[in-house]
């Protein structure tokens, strides 16, 4: 699948990029919730959709705009980001180019070439010319390695990505990290399926990568036999590659080696190479994530012909590069990636496309100016309060754990002690010294690419150093969060702490429903199927007993038999293991955030009915959260390669195992869709 951003670490998100949702459904009688600002469909009983039940009247007046795959809560703030940061890139790129300011002039010459649609056209192909030139010269294997990594090294990963990451195993160093890649489909599971739909894809992109030839002036029937080539190598990398269940795993993707063991087993991989990369830091080890995969691709690197391997990196390099290029390129991708596989209907305005590149790949340079210009300053400090309160819930509720015992109880206060939060923005930031930009867009894409490889927060130059504590591998103009579990923090992006989420002025209620679950959330993936595997030090460690470890299995178990059962589309389910890690943290993040909640209000959660209204408030400020509408195609590709649910089942999948949500609803009981026995919900965290 296609990528645009060299961070690929271990890190648990609260949505992927690009949330997609459960499409929506009419309501019918909707009356107004008391005293919530919203309306609630009434001809729903909240114990047979509690999702639709609020979200109803929300979903009918806000369909999805042609240019997207979903709308949701997290894209309607997207917009509002995208328009602030819009309005600083234009500012930028208006600004006198000997500025002082080294950021602006690197944002605002960034967004001149990429808004410059008539250079952009008239350059063709010409910005990948010696590349294709290189390629095309391949003669031998040796030549084959040296193209591979040379590609890397420009900003492009044609058979697998590679980074510099923590070792799992000694998370106080840097090592590099290598993972599978070198497909265009979502994940290798698209060249295995084989009913009707799947088929249709495969198709549709047969004639995309046609298509892609065509457009580089190949002939129909030259296109036609290339695009089968590149098929047929694709195919043979997918069978090799891990599931995306496997690669949950983290013991399935922590392989070390030492260079000199890959250079006799993997040999035509170019390890020593690899390691040369100019920037790159001293490398004793490699994390090989997916080792059946490496020895298939070393094994075609030796076997396969040149001019398969000729034709393929061809097209690997046009693919990545076609957003960037001319308008029928760009239009042929936006035909397959988007609108084949998620059904858009229309692209992104111009500027926003741009931006996103931008805010993507120059991420602290934007970042920088959006938190100047927009960043309220009492954030952090009552962001921080609420970390510490849902932290102290937590630990309250290991104590509390019938199903936990003490040694395994001792470890896990002390990981919930030694987790650090990361609040609005870094208080340092990249300066991009060295880096320089020309009047082509696609070149300036590949520089920064090619910069971050080795600069950016994954970037090479930190191999064998220690690990810098003050690094973030998200923008603080994202809508996101994530746990990190190799470094033991939570990161919370400036733009998510915004509303609906997060509002200085806003009641308790509403901030620990919103925000508060996504803190919760986080902090719960330190301790979810995954990030239970790693130590307070961010080490890949048991520290659990085996009888903790079973206990712990046979809770998160009922998770995944339950979330199997939920049809995000006919005959379509949502795969409970895949999502098994996402799940925990939902179910835990809505748990802890509602103790907390009452913890920081003073009250105990009880059944009185003064009690029930705040409580029903707190409920449905958690179910807004997730509210959305998402084109059918782009759940179906959601449900196959997501690890997060559909986001109706990120409320309706939650709610109901949360025994205060009953006190709240009692008009929710047996015999109701969604009810849930007592023998049926987990107790975890």
């Amino acid at each position: 699948m296609k990528r645009v951003v060299l961070i690929l670490i271990a890190i648990f998100c609260l949505l992927s990029a690009g949330c997609t949702s459960p499409a929506g459904v009419a309501p019918a009688a909707a009356t107004p919730a008391p005293d919530a600002g919203f309306t609630l469909n009434q001809s729903v009983r909240p114990g047979d959709d509690f999702y639709a039940y609020v979200n109803d009247a929300w979903l009918e007046t806000h369909p999805v705009p042609a240019d997207k795959k979903s709308y949701s809560t997290f894209s309607a703030l997207g917009d509002t980001v995208d328009d602030d940061l819009h309005a600083l890139l234009v500012n930028a790129s208006n600004a006198s180019p000997g500025s002082t300011d080294r950021n602006i002039t690197l944002i605002g010459q960034f967004y001149r070439s990429g808004m410059d649609n008539a250079t952009i056209d008239k350059e063709g192909l010409t910005g990948l010319s010696g590349d294709l030139s290189m390629i095309d010269a391949i003669s031998s294997r040796s030549d084959l390695t040296n193209a591979t990594i040379t590609l890397l090294a420009h900003g492009d990963s044609p058979v697998y990505f590679y980074w510099a990451e923590n070792n799992p195993k000694n998370s106080s160093e840097m090592v590099p990290g290598l993972e599978q890649g070198g497909l265009g489909l979502p994940d290798r599971d698209y060249y295995l399926r084989t009913d009707n739909q799947s088929r249709e894809i495969q198709d549709a992109y047969r004639h995309h990568i046609t298509r892609l030839f065509e457009l580089s002036g190949e002939t129909k029937e030259n296109a036609s036999a290339d695009a089968s080539t590149v098929y047929a190598m694709e195919t043979m990398l997918a069978g090799s590659q891990f599931s995306t269940v496997e690669n949950r795993d983290p013991t399935n993707t922590t392989n070390l080696y030492t260079l000199a063991e890959l250079e006799k087993q993997y040999p035509a991989i170019g390890w020593d190479q690899l390691a040369s990369l100019p920037g790159s830091g001293p490398t004793s080890q490699v994390n090989i994530h997916q080792p059946r995969y490496v020895k298939e691709l070393n094994t075609l690197l030796v076997t396969a012909p040149l001019e398969d391997w000729k034709v393929y990196l061809k097209y690997r390099l046009i693919n990545s590069a076609s957003p960037y290029l001319s308008k029928s390129f760009e239009e042929e991708d936006f035909a397959f990636y988007s609108t084949t596989l998620n059904g858009v209907e229309e692209m992104k305005p111009r500027w926003k496309r741009v931006e996103t590149t931008e805010s993507n790949l120059l991420s602290d340079a934007v970042g920088k100016a959006y938190v100047a210009a927009y960043v309220d300053p009492r954030t952090r400090e009552i962001v921080s309060a609420m970390f510490v309160s849902l932290r102290q819930t937590l630990d309250e509720r290991i104590s509390n754990l019938t199903w936990m015992g003490n040694s395994t109880k001792a470890a896990a206060h002390e990981k919930l002690a030694a987790l650090r939060q990361k609040i609005g923005y870094p208080d340092t930031w990249m300066d991009y010294a060295g880096l320089t930009l020309s009047d082509s867009y696609v070149k300036n894409v590949r520089s920064v690419q090619a910069y971050n490889l080795i600069y950016g927060p994954s970037g090479l130059s930190r191999i064998g150093r220690p690990v810098d504590p003050n690094v973030w591998y998200m923008s603080p103009q994202t809508v996101n969060a994530y746990y990190n579990p190799t470094t033991n923090e939570i990161v919370f992006p400036a733009a998510i702490l915004r509303p609906p989420f997060f509002d200085p002025d806003a009641d308790s209620a509403h901030n620990y429903g919103g925000i508060g679950w996504v803190i919760g959330h986080e902090m719960t993936h330190g301790f979810d199927d995954q990030g239970r595997q790693y130590d307070k030090d961010g080490n890949l460690k048991d520290w659990w007993t085996a009888e903790d470890a079973a206990n712990f299995n046979n809770r998160t178990g009922l998770l995944v038999t339950e979330y199997n059962h939920f049809e995000v589309l006919p005959g379509l389910y949502s795969n409970g293991n895949l999502t098994l890690g996402e799940n925990i943290a939902d179910f835990g993040g809505l748990t802890l955030t509602y103790h907390a909640w009452k913890n920081a209000e003073n009250q105990s959660p009880g059944t009185e009915v003064t009690n029930h209204i705040a409580d029903r408030e707190f409920f449905f400020s958690a179910a807004q959260m997730w509210r959305a509408n998402t084109r059918d195609d782009a759940r179906r590709t959601r449900v196959y390669t997501d690890p997060h649910s559909d986001n109706k089942y990120r409320v309706d999948g939650v709610v109901f195992n949360i025994p205060e949500f009953y006190d709240a609803f009692p008009e929710v009981r047996p015999g109701d869709a969604l009810y849930r026995n007592v023998s049926e919900r987990p107790v975890i965290w």
